[in-house]
């Protein structure tokens, strides 16, 4: 029962993350955590996608990439940039909840591109603060094996505002935060129904004059040693409105990537130890 029980916690995230999506899939965030003028940060990471069981695809689940860098050129301002890989293969969506749909959805396929800056300090010993505010462009498609009529390429402007706190050091540190989104969807173009931006948000407006607002809380633990660490990020998000709806119910993600980590504080440090010897 144990053992069934933490492989259902470990399953959770994918089930989740495959519920009633249309055009909104939830990514990890940038949140760098840097604490001096000349820091740099750049993470790898994966994230893990489902498939629906339903789908007849044998080929199991697939990892998404995403590649982010943050710079500070002074202190207390920092610069980050993002990219990130929507890849998901006939997930459920329309209609039902992940417990009981069996209507196999699309294979959506998208990427987009972020840039942003901010505010960070310090507090305490351990503890960090920051802000950061960006832009994001990407495009997504959809392909279904059932549901044809709602095939589509889109483009989307993504702007964000997202405040954490975080506590730790060089080696080990914990970030929590929320982020506030909005979508601006345009170029759209349905493959097969000519009418499905007037109604693919299920209320008979058209995509293209609304503004989709979304909240993200995320986590982000990272270990190892000051150059090299370990990271994995977890969150969901929600769409903040209960009309013109193209999130299903609070989608999840979970994610694994390597940090490379620079700040002028290891040379001194180094310094210093060598003096002490």
């Amino acid at each position: 029962m144990k053992k069934n029980y933490m492989l259902f916690l470990l399953a959770l995230p994918l089930l989740l993350l495959s519920c009633q999506q249309k055009m909104y899939f939830p990514e990890r965030a940038n949140t760098p955590g840097l604490t001096e003028a000349l820091e740099g940060k750049a993470t790898l990471s994966f994230k893990p996608q489902t498939n629906d069981i339903d789908s007849g695809d044998s080929k199991g689940g697939i990892l998404s990439p995403a590649f982010d860098i943050a710079f500070a050129p002074a202190n207390h301002f920092g610069i980050i940039a993002s990219y990130r890989s929507t890849l998901n293969r006939y997930i459920k969506e329309e209609s039902g909840t992940f417990l009981t749909e069996k209507n196999v959805g699309g294979k959506f396929n998208g990427h987009r591109f972020e840039i942003g800056a901010g505010y960070f300090s310090t507090f305490g010993s351990r503890g960090k603060v920051e802000v950061y505010a960006g832009y994001a462009n990407g495009k997504l498609e959809r392909r279904g094996i059932r549901r044809l009529n709602y095939d589509y390429d889109t483009r989307y402007h993504r702007y964000f505002i997202q405040p954490a706190l975080g506590f730790g050091d060089d080696k080990i540190s914990f970030t929590a935060g929320l982020r506030f989104a909005v979508h601006k969807y345009y170029d759209f173009k349905p493959v097969n129904d000519p009418n499905l931006v007037n109604y693919i948000t299920g209320d008979g407006a058209n995509v293209e004059n609304n503004l989709f607002p979304f909240v993200e809380p995320f986590v982000n633990f990272e270990f190892g040693s000051p150059y090299v660490k370990f990271n994995i990020q977890a969150g969901f998000g929600t769409q903040m409105t209960r009309d013109n709806r193209v999130s299903g119910t609070a989608p999840m993600f979970i994610s694994f990537g390597v940090v490379g980590h620079y700040a002028p504080r290891f040379s001194r440090q180094s310094s210093n130890s060598s003096e002490r010897e």
